[in-house]
């Protein structure tokens, strides 16, 4: 069976490319993925799976029954694009202003051809295989959306797998973290209220301007003061908001950011002293503050048992040396909610142009306009699918 499966991966090699490079002409953004889903539903239902669409607006699932029963295992694959214009050069390259800079393209493709081969030999599965197909993980709301449309009550699932592929990983390496794999990512508005005037006037203000640039300055201890040395922390403001012209103090002024935490722990401190030194540097200033906490996602963290396992069938794929352990990503994802329903993992799968690891040239990472990967990787992630349901379903 081990030699067959990876025959049936090798002769798809050329549709793999061809389906990759579909997608990616069409991307779409988070809960506008119609002609997205559309194409996934009629791959699935030509396949043979029952397809159920519309779940957390543009979600679907395809359901893979095998001839016995059995265990129930998820495939879970993110389908949305990012609103960038794209500049690879590529002859397939995205022409609509939104762009596959992330790899969805890829980790569309990779579920929907293991599900088609998992179909041609569903007489020899024990159980069902559930592909889920999720919007809308640039947003980090997707997942939630379909959790909230009943996506586990409805399809209750014993492990749940899904992949990333990764440009500065090289092709044929497989990342199977034990512990954690992204960190979380949340975003928070903060609004300073002061009172405007003449900018030519200060003294009869309260300027939110000089209030926002103390808090932005003084906040960054939070990090360097208050999470421990041995754990990560990140802190970014990244839009300011705030003035109409250069003489005149506004009434108030918005900031912007993001927060990412490897442990929930690190996750809520930041988060809540953030809010305190906000709020209390304000103060000092004579001015008040609104803070509000945006929800994003938490941190991927893998379940250890399921990560040995799929250790274990990745290194049939790329050798036991090259499926191991990988440093944690401070990238965030929504698969985090996925794992804190159902014992599962989230692979890295190497996607580095060759050329890029032996010239050690510099390499455009994920959300860039030129972001690019080596499309080899592809075949690899399929087999890992293929080969982790039949092991699981047999």
């Amino acid at each position: 069976m081990s030699d067959q499966i990876s025959d049936l991966v090798a002769a798809r090699s050329a549709e793999i490319m061809e389906t990759r490079r579909f997608f990616h002409g069409i991307p779409e953004l988070g809960f506008e993925e119609n002609d997205t889903a559309k194409a996934i539903a009629d791959r699935l239902t030509t396949a043979g799976l029952e397809v159920e669409t519309g779940i957390g607006k543009t979600g679907l699932v395809g359901v893979l029954k095998g001839t016995k029963s059995g265990p129930t295992l998820m495939i879970r694959a993110d389908i949305d694009g990012l609103p960038v214009d794209e500049l690879t050069g590529l002859e397939f390259a995205s022409t609509n202003g939104r762009m596959h800079a992330c790899g969805h393209d890829g980790h569309i493709t990779m579920a929907v051809t293991a599900a088609e081969i998992l179909a041609g030999i569903k007489d020899q599965l024990a159980g069902t295989l559930i592909f889920v197909f999720q919007p809308a993980e640039e947003i980090v709301m997707g997942a939630l959306a379909m959790i909230d449309d009943g996506l586990f009550e409805k399809y209750p699932a014993d492990r749940v797998v899904g992949t990333h592929l990764w440009n500065q990983i090289p092709t044929g390496v497989i990342g199977v973290n034990r512990a954690t794999v992204f960190a979380s990512a949340d975003q928070f508005r903060l609004t300073v209220h002061g009172k405007g005037g003449h900018g030519a006037m200060p003294h009869t203000t309260i300027d939110p301007v000089a209030a926002v640039a103390e808090i932005i300055s003084t906040a960054q201890t939070v990090v360097s003061r208050e999470v421990p040395p041995n754990d990560m922390g990140v802190l970014t403001f990244g839009q300011i908001h705030g003035g109409t012209a250069p003489n005149v103090i506004a009434d108030e002024v918005s900031v912007e950011g993001t927060v990412r935490a490897y442990t929930l722990e690190t996750r809520n401190l930041i988060m809540k002293s953030l809010e305190r030194v906000a709020s209390n540097v304000a103060s000092a200033m004579r001015s008040s503050t609104t803070f509000e906490r945006i929800h994003g996602a938490p941190p991927v963290i893998n379940d250890p048992e399921v990560a040995a396992w799929v250790t274990q069938q990745a290194s049939l794929v790329v050798g036991e040396g090259n499926a191991r352990e990988w440093e944690p990503i401070s990238v965030g994802d929504d698969m985090a909610e996925f794992n804190n329903r159902v014992p599962g993992v989230y692979f890295l799968l190497g996607a580095a142009h060759d050329d890029a690891i032996v010239a050690e040239r510099s390499v455009e990472g994920h959300h860039n306009a030129k972001f690019d990967w080596n499309e080899d990787c592809l075949p690899l992630g399929v087999e890992v699918f293929v080969r982790s349901a039949v092991d699981f379903l047999s």
